[in-house]
């Protein structure tokens, strides 16, 4: 392990279970001497991602803060989506579109449409889910790399078969296809009991997978609507565009701003 992943460990101790760590608990926890953890502390004081509390505790620090509104106000994925989801929510009416991306092993909800609800789920902005349950998660399993798959599947493979996704990898590998087939995830309190949710796939211009985009409702489901499939899908695609035009645009900013350098011969 590199001093920087020795480093950001110590970020991942913190959770909404655990927000408070001291100097000693984080030395227990990680096994590092005293001394490494407190260069590792103070660094991280020193760079804003953590803050002294008093009495030797630490919690996550401002520069989180600072990051998220840069996020919120530059991460093209958000940025895209955000010019095409309040249309979309008007089209369906009642629910909730969920925005989420791929995040390690995890998936991250980053927006919601409406932004406030009466609709309580557990996809809230900022909180990571896990990677096999609910149509969020899953049309993102769907599509990632046959050999990021085999992977997830050896190391998961006890959570998966408890997901209904298969016990062996054949098993496994059809029930993505399908979902790759149709284009469409649907799930059924899966994460939230009597809440039903249809996702559809959000690709970069590589064709590969970067997010989901979810229509979200209370109730049994009824009958499947595919007026709902295809709208998303259309969404998702709409939203591939707008990403191309901001890198696009990005681009030709970067290039507006290359500097010329002369050519200089060499001297002999």
């Amino acid at each position: 392990m590199s001093s920087l992943e020795r480093l950001l460990s110590i970020l991942d101790l913190y959770s909404e279970a655990e927000p408070i760590w001291t100097l000693e608990e984080i030395m227990r926890e990680t096994g590092y001497a005293r001394s490494t953890a407190y260069r590792y502390v103070k660094e991280l004081c020193d760079s804003g991602l953590l803050i002294s509390i008093g009495k030797g505790a630490h919690v996550l620090g401002p520069r989180f803060i600072e990051f998220d509104r840069l996020i919120r106000n530059t991460d093209p994925l958000l940025m895209a989506a955000q010019n095409i989801m309040p249309g979309l929510h008007q089209e369906f009416g009642e629910c909730v579109l969920l925005l989420s991306s791929l995040y390690g092993e995890k998936v991250l909800c980053i927006h919601q449409e409406p932004l406030i609800s009466d609709f309580i789920i557990s996809y809230a902005r900022g909180r990571p889910m896990p990677l096999f349950y609910g149509a969020t998660a899953k049309i993102i399993l769907a599509n990632l790399p046959e050999r990021r798959l085999v992977k997830l599947f050896l190391n998961h493979r006890i959570e998966i078969a408890k997901a209904g996704l298969g016990e062996e990898w054949e098993d496994f590998k059809e029930h993505l296809a399908e979902m790759r087939r149709l284009g469409y995830c649907i799930s059924k309190s899966e994460v939230d009991l009597g809440v039903v949710g249809v996702g559809t796939a959000i690709f970069a211009d590589n064709k590969t997978v970067i997010g989901s985009l979810t229509h979200v409702v209370q109730g049994e489901g009824g009958d499947f609507d595919e007026m709902i499939s295809d709208r998303l899908i259309d969404g998702c695609n709409r939203i591939s565009i707008e990403i191309a035009k901001i890198l696009d645009a990005h681009d030709d900013l970067i290039d507006s701003y290359s500097p010329v350098i002369p050519f200089k011969k060499s001297c002999s």
